[in-house]
């Protein structure tokens, strides 16, 4: 049987895949049809308003169901709420994902993308939304602001340890949560 780099056995699609390859294949293909399913189209004309602002080309705006923000069409995603879609960790898991995925629109919402990313973050990590909010703007600053700008920042909070990424992290962190 042949192999892959990393050792992996490549059982799948004439022996090209590995069964991670297949299963995210598979999981892709699934998400594919479902942009085009009808309880997700309904859902959002649900949360559809008509656009009331100077921009002549743009016909409706969306509210978020989390936040409550309007925002155009490409800011929004439709999410699985309260049960998710969940996801494909063997074959077994496949019917299961289709029955969660192509569900109605009971189960569905319309959220804008950062509130969903938020929101997704939350449930994996096993945290609440606004802890969530707290440690992926944590992350963002990490991620793109200057280490100078941090570390000014932090100083003239009080914070002077920040020797490290995960002890300027933990500073960002406690600074946050006492404002």
């Amino acid at each position: 049987m042949a192999k892959k780099s990393s050792g992996e056995e490549l059982t799948r699609c004439s022996g090209t895949m590995t069964e991670s390859q297949y299963l995210a294949f598979i999981r892709s293909a699934l998400r594919s049809k479902w942009l085009r399913w009808k309880p997700r189209s309904d859902a959002i004309k649900l949360a559809q308003r008509p656009y009331e602002g100077n921009n002549k080309r743009q016909k409706y705006i969306y509210s978020c169901a989390i936040c409550g923000l309007d925002v155009n069409s490409s800011e929004i995603e439709v999410d699985h709420f309260p049960k998710d879609a969940g996801s494909i960790l063997s074959v077994d898991d496949i019917g299961q994902f289709c029955n969660n995925l192509f569900c109605e629109v009971d189960n569905l919402r319309v959220v804008h993308k950062s509130c969903h990313k938020t929101y997704t973050y939350s449930q994996r990590m096993g945290i609440s939304f606004d802890e969530a909010a707290l440690l992926k703007e944590v992350i963002r600053i990490t991620k793109e602001e200057k280490l100078e700008d941090i570390l000014v920042f932090l100083q003239d909070y009080g914070y002077t340890d920040n020797s490290t990424i995960a002890k300027r992290k933990a500073n960002l962190e406690n600074l946050f949560r006492n404002i």
